[in-house]
């Protein structure tokens, strides 16, 4: 199978920096056995995914990816596709719900970064190697990663009053939501597009309304003044929640040199 290597540089934290960077057969019944999964099985949301009835869900549980994972996941030409199909094949539970992908659409985009990191570490544990270059050594370095401690998880305090909130920006007064899995999503499949493009996409995935109108069409977010556009996608970098990916720094394990990693979720599925 080709290898798939995808640059540490592509951070698919959509709300700040990417724009910037599976019948069951009927039997007597029986008294079901009390199944608990294993705790590196079980991811906590930061934020927290609001079911029909209003109620916060907190946990999510994952899986470890297999090789029929890997084969459908050899088959994905971008790393946005490749992140859907990690998510919607290795996530197992929302809460007591069997996931499926319209439940995970309505997951904010820092809970799906959290589900990702949760399958990355039940596949392959806590540790991640990276090759880096040393420019002391003039050589690639390889260096370990602790995920637990190198990517830190903000918080979102509570999701049912922070997830819509007002921007006002130069001209425009703006409801604006916290980034969902369709908007994700829509970002994920469009890695191609250029940066201005990629800011319209989440722009009319998370306004609601402009001046208390609703928004109809593409067409108001490309109308809008720069400093507007800018006023929302900062509100929206400042709320950013979820796993936070940066250059970390860490020292070369043959000369001592101090070097930069990029960490992102590239940067840990590789394939």
């Amino acid at each position: 199978m080709a290898e798939n290597t995808f640059s540490a540089a592509a951070n698919p934290d959509l709300a700040n920096d990417l724009i910037q960077k599976a019948v069951v057969e009927t039997k007597e019944p029986v008294q079901p056995a009390e199944i608990i999964a294993p705790f590196d099985n079980l991811v906590t949301l930061p934020g927290g995914y609001v079911n029909a009835a209003g109620e916060v869900i907190k946990t999510v549980e994952v899986r470890e990816l297999t090789g029929r994972d890997e084969e459908a996941i050899s088959k994905s030409n971008s790393l946005g596709r490749t992140l859907l199909t990690i998510i919607n094949r290795a996530t197992v539970k929302i809460g007591d719900e069997p996931a499926n992908e319209q439940l995970l659409d309505k997951m904010f985009s820092g809970d799906r970064d959290a589900v990702l990191l949760g399958i990355y570490k039940a596949t392959f544990g806590n540790t991640c190697e990276i090759d880096v270059v040393c420019q002391s050594c003039e050589d690639y370095r390889t260096v370990a990663i602790d995920v637990n401690d190198d990517i830190p998880v903000a918080p979102l305090a509570d999701v049912l009053t922070e997830s819509s909130f007002t921007v006002q920006g130069k001209k425009n007064e703006f409801l604006v939501h916290l980034p969902d899995g369709t908007a994700q999503k829509e970002i994920y499949l469009n890695m191609d597009k250029t940066q201005a493009e990629l800011t319209s996409i989440l722009l009319e995935k998370t306004i609601l309304e402009i001046n208390g109108n609703p928004i109809l069409g593409k067409s108001q977010i490309q109308n809008l003044g720069l400093a507007d556009r800018k006023a929302v996608i900062d509100a929206l970098a400042e709320r950013n929640f979820g796993p936070q990916f940066d250059v970390i720094q860490v020292n070369c394990p043959e000369c001592g040199e101090e070097l930069e990693v990029p960490l992102s979720l590239g940067a840990l599925f590789r394939f």
